[in-house]
């Protein structure tokens, strides 16, 4: 069996993998800005935690992390 066809459906899979979690950390990246920005616009905090899923202790690291979000 060649080498290089039996893992061409490896490195695809590779491929994709890796495409997901630039995905995936994008997303997460999103959630925690919208999060910030939503407690900040006075959600409430256990509220905005809760559909997040982000701890309100991490919601405040955040906050001080992420300085000032700009508008959309």
């Amino acid at each position: 069996m060649d080498t290089e066809k039996s893992l061409a459906p490896l490195e695809l899979a590779v491929q994709r993998l890796q495409e997901a979690e630039v995905a995936l950390n994008a997303a997460r990246a999103d959630v925690e800005t919208e999060a910030v920005a939503a407690a900040r616009a006075g959600a409430d905090v256990e509220e905005v935690a809760a559909l997040s899923g982000i701890s309100a202790g991490d919601l405040r690291t955040l906050s001080a992390q992420l300085g000032e979000i700009p508008p959309r």
